[in-house]
């Protein structure tokens, strides 16, 4: 197939830009509660080299955003639009993987521009990039792993070291990208078979996990200078608590109306982020080992709402008729995009090894949640390979429409 001119995919990337800068613009949002934590640690590293949050704790906000901004507060100053400057070179960067992913899936250059497209549109990556925001550096990082898996049972040596590299970020960036090695253990088995020997597999087996070591190794030993013990975070007993405890819906709840609520502070500050950790993580255990119909009610209920509509009620029309009414929009494109995306699983352009590799990826970043509670947003950074999938029949479907018309 003839490949189409790049100035059409630099077209979207600027489409994609422009559509983001506007949002921004228009809905001013604070920087507050996970945006100011964000903000206030890469503030920090870049002043001082301290990784430090507003609440004074060092690792219980995953790192790898605020690390990620860092360098570039240091170089243009530790601002809001620096910060949201950055957000855009996310969105370039995703919309090129966006691409690049479909390119690999298909060897066709109209569905790649159709996934960009796309993803250009997507309302929740509008709405990312306005906001400090994990998912920004979450969604890139997921597309890149994504590739590289697709490479690794294709028998790319070097692109294991890459995923593995990518997939210690990923986990820098957000404790549910711990599944996300399930794609690359698939690939190195398809590997296996195609090859009829395991040297291949093994070797660049090896390469993923020095390429995963080259990144969380160092990140390990930071922590375990900050806090006293390596860990990635303090935040995922936290989670895993907020998830399995009495008040426990499935869904954020605050940690005031749990148990632990009372006295939070205090015992928080007094016991310090690790030993405060290990408290979280006891209770939750003990809960589910004495509530377990309970707790896999929960865990049901979770992967339920993962994918769950995000439709406005009528406390949001009340709050603002315009952002409820776009969120409709939203709602509407976010069906399209599942059902399509489902579907392109049985579509007979992408290869059965293909699937099962992106398949794998979604299935690793979905079954994670179910330890703790759902926010929609947390859905986010998994939604573009869906976006992906469905461009490459969707793109099919419109050549023979074109051509038809013809």
């Amino acid at each position: 197939m003839r490949r189409p001119g790049p100035a059409l995919l630099a077209v979207i990337v600027v489409l994609a830009m422009v559509l983001r800068f506007v949002a921004t613009l228009v809905l001013k949002q604070p920087l507050q509660s996970d945006a100011l934590s964000y903000f206030t640690m890469a503030q920090g590293m870049a002043a001082h080299g301290e990784l430090v949050d507003n609440f004074g704790q060092h690792v219980f906000y995953s790192a790898g955003y605020p690390l990620f901004l860092a360098p570039f507060f240091v170089v243009f100053g530790a601002a809001l639009p620096v910060a949201l400057a950055v957000n855009l070179l996310l969105t370039t960067i995703s919309v090129l993987l966006v691409y690049r992913l479909a390119l690999a899936l298909s060897n066709d250059h109209q569905a790649g521009l159709v996934a960009a497209v796309i993803f250009a549109l997507w309302f929740p990556g509008i709405w990312n990039a306005t906001v400090l925001a994990k998912e920004n550096l979450s969604t890139p990082l997921l597309l890149a792993l994504a590739l590289c898996a697709v490479g690794v049972a294709r028998g790319g040596t070097l692109v294991a070291l890459v995923a593995g590299l990518l997939w210690g970020a990923a986990l820098v960036t957000g404790g549910s990208a711990l599944l996300l090695c399930a794609g690359v253990g698939l690939a190195l088995v398809l590997l296996w078979r195609r090859e009829g020997r395991v040297l291949p597999a093994f070797r660049s087996g090896l390469c993923f996990l020095l390429g995963a070591l080259l990144t969380l190794g160092p990140w390990l030993y930071a922590t375990d200078r900050m806090v006293g013990r390596p860990v990635l975070t303090t935040n995922a007993a936290f989670n895993l608590y907020i998830g399995n405890n009495p008040a426990a819906t499935g869904r954020f709840v605050s940690i005031a109306d749990t148990p632990l609520g009372k006295d939070w502070n205090a015992v928080r500050e007094r016991l310090g982020e690790v030993a405060n950790s290990d408290r979280l993580q006891v209770a939750a255990v003990q809960w589910i080992a004495a509530n377990p119909a309970r707790a896999g009610e929960l865990a049901l209920l979770k992967l339920g709402y993962f994918w769950e509509p995000n439709i406005p009620d009528a406390a949001d029309f009340a709050a603002s008729r315009a952002t409820a009414s776009i969120r409709l929009i939203e709602v509407a494109e976010y069906l399209v995009i599942l059902v399509a995306g489902l579907m392109a699983f049985r579509s007979r352009l992408i290869a059965r090894d293909d699937k099962w590799i992106i398949a794998a990826i979604i299935v690793g970043f979905w079954v994670i949640h179910a330890t703790a509670y759902i926010i929609a947003r947390y859905r986010d950074p998994v939604i573009p390979l869906l976006i992906v999938m469905a461009s490459i029949p969707l793109a099919a479907w419109l050549r023979k429409v074109v051509g038809h018309a013809g």
